[in-house]
């Protein structure tokens, strides 16, 4: 929380409307300098109104952290870390995701006409499965799911992927592993990042434990590069879900059931 609280403060500072220090504790002037920004709810808890100034800032300066709603998730988690770098360094990251990226195996290719074909158009064909453990809510730890809704097409792979998970690791190991933090499914959003469609429009990409696996680390950093989750790539792999991060190291949380 206390770099969101900076990054924050930065905001505040260079709006003229923040006079304190930058160090990333929450008091009495940051609350008054908040509310001076237009659109912030005095009613809302300061952590959302934190993310809803994250949020706002990151809209200003060209990224896309989601709807301006103070509600933390991967859209917004990606905002942050932009914003953060661009404060940082006074720039903008290069561009390191390319849009164009061959291909390989069982599923179409992402964004060749096999799959436009293969499925359709986006949010459409969408299906809900019973998944075979709890799931926690990545960006909110306190809520469950054991549903997830999915492209028809990946239904029962998906299924298969996960009750092979469970049959490999058990609940236990499951819950150690985080394999059970869930970042969601369909999303009808653009790549963060990008300028093409994200895969999770079609309800056939996942992301796992996106805390731990973020967008922009690789092997060094990420936690589902390590080769305790050798066997979770494994169930996955099996039914042909590609994984940018040991096609492209990138992206670990990701997985889609469509060639890059």
């Amino acid at each position: 929380m206390k770099e969101k609280i900076k990054l924050a403060q930065q905001l505040l500072a260079e709006k003229g409307h923040y006079q304190g220090g930058i160090d990333g504790i929450f008091g009495p002037n940051t609350l008054d300098a908040i509310h001076k920004v237009p659109g912030i709810d005095h009613g809302l808890p300061n952590s959302r109104k934190i993310t809803m100034l994250i949020q706002m800032g990151a809209k200003e300066k060209g990224f896309d952290a989601g709807a301006v709603d103070g509600m933390w998730g991967p859209q917004t988690q990606f905002g942050f870390e932009e914003l953060a770098f661009l404060m940082e360094h006074g720039r903008k990251r290069g561009s390191w995701r390319p849009e164009e990226m061959p291909a390989a195996n069982r599923w179409p290719r992402q964004n060749s006409p096999e799959f436009y074909e293969f499925y359709g158009q986006r949010g459409q064909n969408l299906v809900s499965i019973d998944v075979p453990y709890e799931l926690k809510i990545a960006w909110d730890l306190r809520y469950r799911a054991r549903k997830i809704t999915c492209h028809r097409k990946v239904a029962e792979s998906l299924l298969t992927v996960l009750e092979n998970v469970l049959q490999v690791y058990g609940e236990n190991d499951i819950q150690a592993l985080r394999l059970n933090h869930f970042g969601g499914c369909y999303n009808n959003r653009l790549m963060r990042g990008g300028t093409q469609w994200s895969t999770h429009s079609w309800g056939m990409a996942v992301d796992f434990d996106p805390d731990r696996n973020r967008l922009t680390w690789g092997r060094d950093k990420a936690a589902f590069a390590h080769p305790r989750y050798d066997e979770w790539w494994r169930c996955w792999e099996e039914e042909g879900w590609v994984s940018l991060g040991r096609r492209r190291n990138f992206d670990w949380m990701h997985i889609q059931a469509a060639e890059v």
